[in-house]
């Protein structure tokens, strides 16, 4: 396969990537210091059909970060559904994602893709500089999630740290 353009894959990320932020019910008993209800992960992802594992190959090799993983579908296929295995191209680490975001804050976008990636950059820059462990910082994150690409996030409501 040759050499991939930054061209196409800003295209290829506009149509398949995805920029998401899982706001995940935090078990207290795992440490008592964060104090909020949510705990949130960043992951940028890119999903494929089990026969393009080399396209993602080679969008790992292109950005020199991240990780393929192979998704399996054995259990809805034993449930009757048609479903083919895919294959997951993740970038959870901070700092993975922090090369990606100079990577890609050069590019140019021109899809709501942009919007997306943006808010995840700025949920980014307050996860790294430590702000979802404050009163302030959470509440923005938890704002910011619900302009991102779910429209089903009212479900995490902002809540002081205390209740």
């Amino acid at each position: 396969m040759s050499q991939i353009s930054k061209e196409w894959l800003i295209g290829f990320i506009e149509g398949e990537g995805n920029f998401n932020v899982i706001l995940s019910k935090y078990n207290k008993s795992r440490s008592s210091k964060y104090l909020f209800e949510f705990y949130p992960i960043l992951q940028f992802r890119i999903f494929f059909r089990e026969d393009d594992l080399a396209v993602l190959e080679k969008i790992k090799e292109t950005f020199g970060i991240g990780r393929v993983y192979k998704k399996t579908y054995e259990y809805s296929r034993s449930q009757g559904i048609n479903a083919r295995d895919q294959y997951a191209f993740y970038v959870t680490s901070i700092k993975e994602l922090s090369k990606l975001k100079e990577i890609l804050n050069s590019s140019e976008f021109h899809t709501k893709k942009k919007k997306d990636m943006e808010i995840f950059f700025r949920i980014l820059d307050l996860k790294s500089s430590k702000q979802h462990l404050n009163q302030e910082g959470y509440n923005q994150i938890i704002n910011l999630c619900k302009e991102m690409n779910s429209t089903h996030r009212e479900v995490f409501k902002v809540k002081p740290a205390n209740e």
